[in-house]
């Protein structure tokens, strides 16, 4: 048995048929009537990519923070950003790794504590087919674009950016929603769909046979890379976890952490960098109280 798991609605679901998200819920709350020193850590993930590669990702930092911490830790994730946004609202997370626009969400709603962000910005990539290149963004019109979740804050920039070209989605062109990064440029190499847009890290883990068949069109701004947020009832232990995180890169298993991602590594956040995120937010919260 793998000393961590990927847990979580979307592995429940697959493993053992239509658990309800609501009783996984009831479980986690009732863990928390035992000494917090008992239980496990619990870190959740936000979905942008599949589980069996999270955990893969996170592996090296689960065994460090159970070593360093002397508790157990689990690993969690859930089928999509709202699904992920109900989970932080309902407290199933102690440790969170969020987008930035949904981190200034969850500091103002829900009192969470910013410790630390990923050293690497982050864009988005409008990725096209070299079998099929583009002589203007206007071919786009009557054909498809492919996205991985709308709420990604990525994706969100790069649908406003095609709307100021004058191209409006689903009345000029046709979204095509894939499970993640990887699956948008599938859709993308296979002729499903002729643009779709990835971030930067998930570009950059793409197998170099899929890379090989597609041509960045377009980046767009830079943006913060992803946060790492506390539970506010962990308030108490926010020193001690932030510490561990940010003498993470220098360890041993935060070596092969950052060898095998493009996130270079840890700081603390600056003065006002979650603020900047504020003019997205209502777009976000608009369609977080969408229908799922």
């Amino acid at each position: 048995m793998p000393a961590v798991e990927m847990r979580g609605p979307f592995s429940l679901l697959t493993r053992r048929g239509f658990l309800s998200l609501f009783g996984f819920l009831a479980l986690a709350r009732f863990g928390w009537a035992a000494n917090a020193a008992e239980n496990p850590l619990r870190i959740g993930l936000v979905p942008v990519f599949s589980p069996r590669t999270l955990v893969g990702l996170y592996q090296p930092l689960a065994d460090y923070l159970r070593r360093s911490l002397g508790r157990p830790v689990e690993l969690l994730t859930a089928t999509d950003f709202r699904a992920f946004h109900r989970q932080l609202s309902a407290g199933l997370y102690d440790l969170a790794l969020v987008p930035p626009h949904l981190a200034r969400l969850m500091e103002l709603d829900g009192g969470w504590l910013p410790l630390a962000i990923y050293t690497a910005p982050n864009r988005a990539y409008v990725i096209m087919s070299q079998s099929r290149p583009l002589r203007s963004i206007d071919d786009l019109r009557g054909q498809r674009f492919a996205i991985f979740d709308p709420l990604a804050l990525n994706v969100m920039l790069t649908l406003a950016w095609l709307r100021a070209q004058g191209l409006e989605p689903e009345r000029d062109f046709a979204l095509v929603q894939a499970p993640g990064h990887a699956s948008v440029a599938h859709a993308v190499a296979n002729g499903d769909a002729l643009l779709g847009v990835v971030g930067k890290t998930g570009w950059g883990a793409l197998p170099p046979e899929l890379r090989e068949r597609l041509a960045i069109f377009a980046e767009m701004p830079i943006i913060p890379s992803l946060v790492w947020l506390l539970h506010p009832r962990l308030a108490s232990e926010r020193q001690r976890l932030q510490q561990r995180l940010l003498a993470f890169p220098d360890t041993p298993e935060g070596q092969v952490f950052f060898r095998a991602t493009a996130y270079g590594g840890l700081r603390l956040l600056r003065p006002h960098e979650l603020k900047s995120m504020e003019p997205y937010l209502d777009e976000l919260r608009r369609q977080l109280q969408g229908s799922p």
